[in-house]
């Protein structure tokens, strides 16, 4: 009897080392691109961190092995194996590793759990942090240094200012990474109750907003668009969301009356940015390899366009899908993010209703932007794997707790 308590008192300490570990790296991931010492050292560690994570958190992913007859998960497993299978045949070793890498971090993840309780909560909260103070650290010292111009699109804000710090190089980049910021500081501020708490994820929210705005990536400003709309749908009701909803038709309007020429030259003049003509080219050079791709890694090639500009990749993550894994890839994408927001609008909790708009917002932004699906950690990892993870995290719950009762 004392053995078998020394052993549960044993497993229960690795499951916390586990659950911290992970923690610690979701935060690494969240805070990483905008401060490390050098970005192949941030790659390393998360690599390193995920792996000892879930050597802990074995005997915990034994103990739940239900949550892995989830229909979300299997719908994703589906996915890795297709993946998987043609990195293995066209003998891409390093989207072998990575691929395991993805495994082993979505596993990890999972045993987190599907509510909004601790370690979650820290997660987010220092993503959002983290996030605001490296926003308003660049826009102040924009300002600061006579780079500040309010005139539209003057600025295409994409960096701080200075040197390895918070530069992400284009602002396509720096959009996305401050966009999911955005939604989590969104929906931190819907849970909150206390005025302090109102004010502090509120001040945060609208630095991150500014920021986004000033990158004038439209991508980034239509996933946190959705993004934070779905969540003021899905997390408030009566009076609040009347009054929400009446206040954000009124900054439309007035962004309408305002900017009516700016958006008329957004969506017409600027449209897709030639986007189509990469596009086609995709299609063109697909060749015969419709089905399977082809091949895990294999690059699009040089595209010139129509502006002399020449482009590498087929600016849409579905369509470097498409040609690296071809429509069986495809189709396995798809039925895994269809699966996982079903699973998510189904849970209806807190958590369930940030990754549904992390993941709503993402599959958009996925017609348009993204690169690099089975890589080292990267913004795909943001947008893409962490949401999918933490989908299965709340969706296999009701499993979890099946073993538990």
């Amino acid at each position: 009897m004392r053995g078998y308590m020394q052993l549960e008192n044993y497993t229960d300490k690795l499951k916390a080392a586990g659950i911290g570990l992970i923690v610690a790296t979701l935060m690494i991931l969240l805070v990483g691109r905008f401060w490390w010492p050098e970005i192949g050292h941030w790659e390393k560690t998360i690599r390193l961190v995920t792996c000892i994570s879930l050597l802990c958190l074995l005997g915990q992913l034994f103990k739940e092995r239900l949550r892995l007859l989830a229909p979300t998960f299997l719908s994703f497993l589906l996915l890795w194996i297709v993946l998987m299978v043609n990195s293995i045949i066209t003998e891409s070793y390093s989207s072998v590793r990575q691929l395991l890498l993805i495994l082993f971090f979505t596993w990890a993840v999972m045993l987190l759990g599907g509510r909004a309780q601790r370690g979650w909560l820290s997660v987010l909260m220092v993503g959002v942090l983290s996030g605001a103070f490296f926003a308003g650290l660049s826009l102040v010292n924009k300002m600061l240094s006579g780079e500040f111009d309010m005139t539209y699109r003057a600025m295409n804000i994409n960096d701080s200012g200075i040197k390895g710090v918070a530069e992400f190089g284009i602002t396509i980049e720096a959009g996305l990474h401050y966009a999911f910021s955005l939604i989590a500081a969104v929906w931190l501020l819907l849970r909150s109750r206390k005025p302090v708490s109102i004010a502090v994820w509120g001040v945060c929210a609208f630095v991150l907003f500014a920021y986004v705005y000033f990158t004038f990536a439209r991508s980034a400003w239509v996933g946190g668009l959705i993004g934070c709309g779905l969540l003021i749908l899905s997390m408030t009701k009566g009076r609040l969301r009347l009054g929400i909803m009446l206040a954000a038709a009124l900054v439309a309007c007035v962004v309408v009356a305002v900017g009516l020429e700016h958006l008329i030259y957004e969506f017409s003049a600027r449209g897709l940015t030639n986007r189509d003509q990469v596009w086609a080219v995709v299609f063109e050079r697909i060749g015969e390899n419709w089905w399977f791709g082809h091949g895990s890694h294999t690059e699009l090639g040089d595209v010139t366009i129509s502006t002399g500009q020449v482009v590498t990749n087929p600016h849409s993550l579905y369509l470097e899908v498409l040609y690296q894994f071809g429509l069986v890839g495809l189709a396995a994408l798809w039925l895994t993010l269809g699966m996982c927001l079903h699973g998510l609008w189904k849970a209806g909790s807190d958590l369930g209703r940030f990754w549904l708009a992390v993941l709503a917002a993402s599959s958009v932004m996925m017609l348009v932007e993204m690169h690099f699906f089975v890589d080292t950690p990267n913004v795909v990892w943001m947008w893409v794997w962490l949401p999918l993870a933490g989908a299965l995290a709340v969706t296999t719950q009701s499993k979890v707790d099946k073993v538990s009762s």
